[in-house]
């Protein structure tokens, strides 16, 4: 199965569905994408995008691995877990386990995840990434090696695209071959010894937590629930994101408005409720900010979302409740 977005609306829904949330971070100057394969038990994902992003992954699903590796030399260092990962370094995540990851520019990624009785069973990875059980490692691998996976993988991603059109292809076929170049990859590879801060992912997921439970708790609440001092969260925050809390609760709330915009209602929608439902009160001044983040104001992403909805569920929208506000 190959699902495949084009723009960050699209790239967004595509992570949600996969147990993520993205947040853009800054205006995008090109294209966003996102495509995910499923090879028999394994799962390909490829990412990319030309601007600023931060993705929080949820736990893990299906008890997987996951790889997460850099896809092409020179791209954007990626923070992953308040640690730059630069090509050529992958980073191998244990099942159950949270992690986001930010870049400031344009990146490239790719992740690779497979259920753990298949990684032990058949390709004995547990043997290959070491301590993988209790906590995410990052091994280096040869450029070489790498890039013949990211080729393999990419190859695999436009035969399964063109599939309609070729003779039937044989996942599992495919699914083995990159299993084997992954383990070749992993037996060759070198283990960093720089761990990742366990103290501040503490601090980050706490503080993940509670903005799961009320998306408009400010800094100094933020700070209690973590347990720590306000400086010490941005600290933690310009570690993993580059940016300060303040900064990044301003970003999740623009996100999370837009996201709530794009949606489904059963009635008319009335964008004050929305951005009232979200904690803004200024309304003049987060459409100025909505606008510069995403290039347009909120009633044109409600009006391009209504727009791309099927007839037949447009006809309890043909009025949206709109305030001028936000021309």
């Amino acid at each position: 199965m190959l699902q495949i977005s084009d723009g960050f609306d699209e790239y967004s829904d595509k992570i949600r569905a996969v147990n993520a949330l993205s947040l853009m971070t800054a205006p995008l100057a090109e294209r966003c994408d996102f495509a995910e394969i499923r090879l028999g038990q394994t799962a390909l994902q490829f990412g990319s995008g030309a601007g600023g992003l931060i993705v929080h992954g949820k736990k893990c699903s299906n008890a997987a691995l996951i790889f997460f590796m850099q896809s092409r030399e020179g791209t954007k260092a990626v923070v992953f877990d308040g640690r730059i990962i630069k090509w050529p370094e992958i980073v191998i995540v244990p099942p159950g386990c949270d992690f986001s990851f930010a870049s400031a520019g344009p990146m490239q990624w790719i992740s690779m995840s497979m259920p753990s009785k298949l990684a032990d069973a058949a390709y004995d990875f547990k043997k290959l990434v070491g301590s993988i059980e209790n906590y995410k490692t990052v091994k280096t691998p040869s450029a070489t090696e790498l890039t013949q996976f990211i080729n393999a993988a990419t190859m695999a991603r436009q035969r399964i695209r063109r599939a309609r059109q070729r003779p039937k292809i044989d996942p599992q076929a495919i699914e083995g071959s990159l299993l084997r170049i992954l383990q070749n990859m992993l037996s060759n590879s070198v283990s960093d010894g720089r761990g990742f801060d366990k103290g501040t992912e503490r601090i980050i997921l706490k503080v993940l937590e509670s903005l799961q439970l009320n998306n408009r708790i400010p800094v100094q609440a933020l700070a209690e629930a973590a347990d720590v001092s306000e400086r010490t969260l941005h600290r933690a925050f310009k570690k993993y994101f580059h940016i300060g809390p303040k900064r990044y609760l301003k970003i999740r709330q623009l996100n999370l408005v837009r996201n709530a915009i794009r949606q489904n209602h059963p009635t008319p929608t009335n964008i004050t409720d929305i951005l009232t439902e979200h904690g803004v009160t200024e309304f003049g001044r987060f459409a100025t900010e909505y606008k510069a983040l995403f290039n347009e104001s909120p009633t044109e992403t409600l009006q391009k979302h209504l727009a791309l909805r099927p007839r037949d569920t447009k006809k309890n929208f043909s009025k949206p409740q709109m305030v001028s506000d936000f021309a």
